[in-house]
């Protein structure tokens, strides 16, 4: 019995023979919705916080009065600002309260008091009256003499709008220590001691110096008319 099968031919095996693939089109699967989705979400949170911002720009005054009382005061009555000054300020921001509760002002006047409140160093005024005291007591004469000069200095630039709160945290650091559960998140150190508190001189003298200020003032700065200059400008122009 020959082969039918011609030389150089090869033999076709159907069982081997590849079968044609077939190409399963799924559609665009769940992509779209997903994308539609946190499109939508996005839109959402915009709206949702375009309406947060509008609720709490229309209710400044109130922000404002409940922000004085339940913080400010508080923490005006436990500084360390003199008992005349400390009286003072006191007395002025709640006769400011009394007025924002008899809807005496707009709401962009209470907006600008109180980003003028948060600027002044307020409290840190206290603190800086604490170290020149210390440094009076505990240093000699001519450290006291040079602490007081430097410490006016740095008053005048507060009075005139060249230093803030800013400014004074990092002039007091070396007298300071962390302190949480303090607005500023930090306090005079105590008990304090003579070097550290030696230390905020110079400090001082270098933001008196770049802000220009007369190097032997004559003027005496309160706190009380600079927080009352501040409400009245804020009254009168709102925010900076």
């Amino acid at each position: 019995m020959t082969d039918s099968t011609n030389p150089g031919e090869e033999g076709s095996n159907p069982a081997i023979e590849s079968e044609p693939l077939e190409i399963v089109d799924d559609g665009p699967g769940c992509m779209p919705a997903i994308l539609a989705a946190t499109a939508l979400t996005g839109i959402l949170g915009f709206v949702l916080c375009g309406f947060t911002t509008w609720v709490l720009f229309q209710k400044r005054t109130e922000m404002a009065v409940r922000t004085l009382r339940n913080a400010y005061v508080p923490e005006l009555e436990q500084s360390l600002l003199d008992p005349d000054s400390k009286q003072g300020v006191i007395k002025q921001i709640k006769q400011l309260i009394g007025d924002m509760e008899r809807g005496k002002y707009e709401d962009w006047q209470s907006a600008g008091v109180m980003q003028r409140l948060q600027r002044l160093p307020v409290l840190q005024w206290g603190d800086l009256q604490a170290v020149e005291s210390f440094i009076a007591k505990a240093g000699s004469k001519d450290q006291a003499t040079e602490a007081k000069r430097q410490f006016d200095r740095l008053r005048l630039a507060v009075r005139d709008g060249r230093a803030t709160s800013f400014d004074f945290y990092d002039v007091l650091k070396p007298a300071q220590v962390d302190d949480p559960s303090a607005s500023t998140g930090r306090r005079v150190m105590s008990p304090l001691k003579l070097e550290p508190a030696l230390e905020v001189v110079p400090l001082a003298r270098l933001l008196a110096d770049r802000e220009q200020v007369t190097a032997d003032p004559t003027e005496n700065v309160s706190i009380e008319a600079i927080v009352k200059a501040e409400i009245e400008a804020g009254l009168k122009d709102g925010t900076y």
